[in-house]
């Protein structure tokens, strides 16, 4: 199922024996389109806290109610790797991370084909060896990004700048991101619209634009985002 991002955001996640926090991001991966963690908040009951949740923990959902289950306790959620919020996502952080929620790895051996790549991905975990956790030199998970950073950057259409980024649509079954939303109220007033994420060209982290191989014209006849529908 489809749901925008603005509506996972905020939902609250049931774990066994209380609510353990609220999402309040998501990091998805630039070169696969595909969301790898939640930031979840855990402010009612760890003031101060956020961690890092995979999407596989996802047990059950109800995002129209903003609710969703997940089967840990809130001691499990507690004793969560502790994740710098000011610092990158290191593949180290990540091994510690999935071994503690008992997950998959999304990445196989040095030279595979990350799960997740191309427009379609499959479902995390399938089909990968583990990853030896002993292996020493990680790099650091530069494409990582933040889902709540890339709202609000321009569109950059092949002939000129049109709009901004709204939002994004997100295949909740296999957690791939495959449509942006994109407000072009500065240019045609009060119009939302959908572009399928293989548009997108490139995205620049210094001049906060995602540029895309369409045109202003063909932007506008893209197809029209109806909030009720998703």
């Amino acid at each position: 199922m489809l749901i925008a991002s603005d509506k996972l955001k905020g939902a609250e996640l049931m774990g066994i024996d209380q609510s353990v926090g609220s999402i309040h991001d998501l990091l998805f991966d630039d070169e696969s389109w595909v969301i790898r963690h939640l930031v979840v908040d855990t402010g009612h009951w760890l003031p101060g806290r956020q961690i890092l949740l995979p999407p596989p923990k996802i047990d059950a959902s109800d995002w129209p109610a903003g609710t969703a289950k997940v089967p840990l306790t809130s001691q499990q959620v507690k004793d969560s790797p502790p994740v710098e919020s000011d610092q990158p996502v290191s593949r180290q952080m990540e091994i510690q991370l999935y071994q503690h929620y008992d997950v998959p790895y999304y990445w196989g051996p040095a030279g595979a084909t990350l799960v997740g790549s191309g427009y379609s991905p499959m479902p995390l975990g399938v089909g990968l060896m583990p990853l030896d956790p002993n292996i020493a030199d990680q790099p650091e998970r530069t494409h990582l990004r933040s889902v709540n950073e890339v709202v609000g950057y321009y569109i950059q259409g092949t002939d000129e700048e049109v709009g901004h980024v709204e939002g994004m649509l997100i295949d909740d079954t296999n957690w791939s991101i495959q449509q942006l939303i994109v407000d072009t109220r500065n240019w045609w007033p009060g119009k939302q619209v959908l572009l399928d994420r293989e548009h997108v060209s490139g995205i620049s982290w210094a001049d906060a634009t995602v540029s895309v191989s369409l045109s202003r014209d063909s932007i506008r006849s893209a197809s029209e985002y109806d909030p009720t529908s998703v």
